[in-house]
């Protein structure tokens, strides 16, 4: 929403109104902001017309590098108190095709008194992800390589949402295995874990708070049910969660930051800055595998909501 406001006034004397964000190259709606913001989705035939009109060109695209932290963290052993796990990630993307990249980086380890994983440099999570707006209301998120929490394998998203209405659902599956590096070379497990959601969606727009109800099969095939509460403000997201399955009974909290300061060096074809965002989920109960999950990227409700009218809305409120 920042980046809309900045760009309208940078184009205000050529009257320019209308602004479509894109993502991984993706055109995902088309905003026209003069006292209020109004959104318009985009049809299949639209975007096929803005695909040939702006064809992809990964030279567009600065070569940028973010650094990203990687933090877990357990309370409440009598022996230790606090058990910790902090690596800094120096990450990149390279732009493929439109909608398609290659996620790459290096993990830099700080402290770990959490499990027995060594402090070596080692890759970060390494995979590629393929993002599809189908057209009005249905998207896909495709990847497949080695994602974050030690799974490899491959994860496919779908999510029917209308970024004017207020109800969305979804679908993810996922294939994968457990791996990590130690001091020399790759330890890997066979792909043998599937993991099955859905979820269903509802936005309260006047709140900026959507509440979330998906089930289905977790990892180590833990079968169940989540229910979240999520509350977004501006550039923030702090959510609330309630999960019963086969393996118990948890609950816990999570949220997403901005990381300052943002650009820290930048040229003409590369750029160093800090990550968009810092996301962190706490779960209260630990050791019993409670509807675990790896992540694969941006989960798709947690991307497409940033750009759903009614929140943008509230941002051009506040602003004005």
């Amino acid at each position: 929403m920042v980046g809309i406001l900045e760009l309208k006034q940078v184009l205000s004397t050529n009257q320019v109104t209308d602004f479509v964000p894109l993502y991984q190259g993706v055109p995902i709606a088309r905003y026209k902001l003069d006292s209020q913001l109004k959104t318009t989705t985009l049809s299949r035939k639209e975007r096929a017309d803005f695909a040939k009109s702006q064809p992809f060109n990964a030279r567009r695209y600065k070569f940028d590098f973010r650094i990203q932290p990687d933090f877990k963290v357990n309370f409440g052993y009598r022996e230790q108190v606090v058990q910790s796990k902090t690596n800094i990630l120096l990450q990149s993307q390279l732009y493929l095709n439109r909608g398609l990249v290659l996620n790459w980086g290096i993990l830099f380890p700080i402290v770990n008194d959490l499990d027995n994983q060594s402090l070596n440099i080692r890759p970060a999570p390494i995979f590629l992800n393929q993002f599809l707006a189908l057209d009005q209301a249905n998207y896909l998120s495709l990847s497949a390589g080695f994602f974050y929490n030690d799974s490899y394998g491959f994860n496919g998203q779908y999510r029917h949402m209308d970024l004017t209405k207020n109800w969305s659902f979804g679908f993810e599956a996922g294939l994968t295995g457990f791996y990590f590096f130690p001091n020399n070379g790759l330890y890997y497990q066979p792909l043998d874990e599937l993991m099955l959601l859905t979820d269903v969606a509802y936005r309260i727009p006047s709140r900026d708070i959507t509440l979330k109800l998906s089930g289905g099969q977790y990892l180590y095939e833990d079968r169940g049910v989540r229910l979240d509460f999520i509350r977004q403000f501006t550039n923030v997201e702090i959510g609330f969660f309630a999960t019963a399955t086969r393996n118990g009974s948890t609950g816990g909290f999570n949220f997403a930051v901005p990381i300052p300061p943002g650009r820290i060096v930048q040229g003409q074809r590369v750029r160093l800055r800090s990550t968009e965002e810092f996301r962190y989920e706490y779960n209260y109960t630990r050791g019993y595998r409670i509807a675990e999950r790896y992540k694969a990227g941006n989960q798709l409700d947690a991307l497409l909501r940033q750009y759903h009218q009614s929140y943008l809305q509230n941002q051009v409120r506040l602003v004005n």
